[in-house]
């Protein structure tokens, strides 16, 4: 069997795996992702949807209107095929999808992320998740990639301990294997 084109460097540390065990442990019904590309974690996540026998995802993408690199939603689509009944896949900006819902249960954002980036979008977000939010990035390594420093992105390290200074409650962990992906609960 051919492998399914990914193009995500998830899959070099098989987070595919941290993505499946999270849907299973938290048994969300609505997951939100802002950032698919060819659909690695949505794989993933939707097959722990689809173990845990209930749960969707709603992944959202440019795609091939994205300027810089990207993929086109049809391999998204082929990728993701199987779980046709699970994810829903949606061209658009991600910066106005928050309006859409009351309340989500996992967020996953991977959008090239840094500071300015979060700043925009989680305000929008943290009173609507009640699990989890999984953010691509987070470790120091991952803040000091050829395109942050070349566009002068602020890191997502020290963002993410201010945010936890205003919300009390919050608890993230940052699971440094690059490209990192940190996880914030308790919101």
């Amino acid at each position: 069997m051919m492998r399914a084109p990914w193009y995500s460097s998830y899959e070099d540390h098989n987070f595919g795996e941290l993505f499946y065990a999270l849907m299973r442990i938290y048994q969300p019904k609505k997951v939100v992702e802002l950032g698919t590309k060819a659909g690695y974690s949505a794989y993933h996540m939707a097959r722990g949807l689809q173990s845990n026998g209930v749960g969707t995802l709603d992944c959202y993408d440019l795609w091939e209107h994205y300027k810089f690199t990207s993929v086109r939603k049809s391999i998204a689509e082929k990728n993701l095929k199987k779980f046709k009944d699970i994810v829903k896949l949606t061209i658009g900006d991600v910066m106005s999808v928050a309006k859409k819902y009351k309340e989500v249960d996992i967020l996953h954002i991977d959008l090239g992320n840094h500071a300015e980036m979060m700043d925009a979008l989680i305000p929008s977000w943290i009173k609507k998740v009640r699990q989890l939010i999984i953010i691509e990035g987070g470790s120091l390594e991952r803040d000091k990639v050829a395109w942050a420093l070349k566009y002068k992105k602020k890191p997502l390290a020290p963002w993410l301990k201010r945010l936890q200074k205003k919300n009390k409650n919050m608890q993230y962990i940052t699971v440094n294997a690059f490209p990192s992906l940190t996880l914030i609960s308790n919101l």
